[in-house]
């Protein structure tokens, strides 16, 4: 790829120095600058700048700041208090201009001779590629793909196969010489030697007077071992090689077949293992919950209501999304809502107390106080339902929540009345003051109840 050169640069001078700013494109991984007396020249492929300046500079106290989008060149003048009229020099002389051509020539070169070497090492990586690759495939052939084999089902009765035997072409001695007449008498008596009865083939080793094995040689084995070790002549030798030849033949062609020979493939009377029990495995899985898609229509309305609610709260002291992770505590948020409802900010007790249930929704202390909160506030109804509910919470009932289940009955009968009820909420009342008879509160409200309500005895 040819070169480009860049030509979008600026300058200025100062009196000691000489400021070039190149731009620098595609984030390249390295830069290359070079500066000598009167020469400057930065590349990063295939960009490139060179300048012939119009005086000398000095190398040493140079200085060149790079960036990810620009580079910044401040060249030290040699000579101080000179103003440059331009920054490179017009006016080549010839021997100067054929400097610059060769400079760009030697670029060339370089970047022809590099290619190169790529174009080689590429070429040498996918050679060897090659190389492999068909080493690879010839390693995967099988040794016998030409022929065909049974699947043999039991491998403790695996025998080696036979060995090659040699071929008279590996003979060293030449057979030339033997006359047409011996081959034939050979011939004729590998003809019948072929093919003797399976059951007049000796054990081998019983001519030799060694005891027979209980395992013995195959019948081919033991005719072409007796053969070599009776008969050292060269003629029987090759006679014998030429009937194993024939005898390897007709067992891979499948024609030469023996009663009494051991097949590998015959099934045996090894006991296979019976199959293994079957089992059950339980898999349970967790439920699956799709969140249901958001409304888009109303996407913004929702989310103004839901930071108005949340700004509501946070106006009258209280916003659950403001707790510390360790202020996520019933008892905690009970003391929190007992403090608000001190000072007269109902709505944060509530809301204390609220989230104080939402944690721990057993305590009958968060839905009496809650109660008590919520009848300051005139919420009668749901002032009614959190006496009940804490009153139910209060069980068993015995002397250590006595005085509650009196301020709670109490509380109960006033909401009651409230709420036009004074035949449901005078007995709560009067059940209150059973449980604290002492209380001038309650005896207070009773009498006010039953004047207010013509009810009294």
């Amino acid at each position: 790829m040819p070169p480009i050169i860049v030509t979008d640069y600026t300058w200025r001078q100062t009196a000691e120095e000489i400021i070039i700013s190149v731009p620098i494109r595609g984030n390249p991984k390295d830069v290359n600058v070079f500066a000598i007396d009167n020469y400057v020249k930065m590349s990063y492929p295939p960009f490139i700048l060179e300048l012939f300046l119009w005086k000398s500079i000095i190398e040493e106290e140079s200085q060149c700041t790079l960036s990810e989008s620009q580079a910044i060149l401040i060249l030290k003048k040699s000579e101080i208090d000179t103003d440059w009229p331009s920054l490179i020099e017009n006016n080549l002389t010839k021997y100067r201009e054929l400097d610059r051509q060769a400079v760009k020539e030697q670029i060339k070169l370089e970047s022809k001779v590099y290619n190169k070497i790529q174009e080689v090492r590429d070429s040498h990586r996918r050679e060897a590629m090659d190389e492999f690759e068909n080493w690879r495939k010839n390693a995967e052939k099988p040794i016998l793909c030409n022929e065909k084999a049974v699947l043999q089902e039991n491998r403790k009765f695996y025998e080696a196969p036979l060995k090659w035997f040699k071929s008279e072409s590996d003979d060293p001695r030449s057979t030339e010489s033997q006359s047409p007449k011996a081959i034939e008498t050979v011939d004729n008596k590998t003809k019948e030697e072929t093919a003797p009865p399976a059951e007049e083939i000796k054990p081998f080793g019983a001519s030799l007077g060694f005891p027979p094995t209980e395992r013995s040689p195959s019948p081919v084995m033991q005719s072409v071992m007796q053969s070599s070790i009776l008969d050292t002549s060269y003629k029987e030798r090759e006679a014998d090689s030429k009937r194993g030849k024939e005898i390897i033949d007709k067992l891979l062609t499948g024609n030469y077949r023996i009663s009494n020979k051991k097949n590998i493939f015959d099934k045996t009377d090894v006991s296979i293992p019976s199959p293994r029990q079957s089992g059950r495995i339980t898999v349970t899985f967790s439920e699956r919950v799709f969140p249901t898609p958001a409304r888009e229509s109303y996407h913004l309305q929702e989310k103004e209501w839901l930071e108005k609610q949340a700004e509501a709260r946070r106006k009258f002291g209280f916003a659950s999304e403001d707790l510390r992770p360790e202020e996520q505590n019933p008892q905690w948020l009970k003391d929190k809502g007992d403090e608000f409802f001190k000072v007269g900010n109902y709505l944060a007790a509530i809301s204390a107390y609220t989230h104080g249930i939402k944690l721990s929704d057993k305590m009958a202390s968060l839905y009496a106080n809650r109660a008590a909160a919520q009848y300051a506030l005139a919420n009668y109804q749901r002032c009614a339902e959190d006496c009940s509910k804490a009153l139910e919470l209060m069980e068993p009932k015995c002397e250590g929540n006595r005085e509650s289940r009196a301020r709670c009955h109490a509380r109960f009968g006033a909401a009651l009345c409230k709420l036009s009820a004074p035949q449901h909420g005078i007995p709560e009342l009067e059940a209150a003051l059973k449980l604290s008879p002492d209380n001038d509160t309650i005896k207070r409200d009773l009498e006010v109840a039953r004047k207010f309500f013509k009810l009294a005895n």
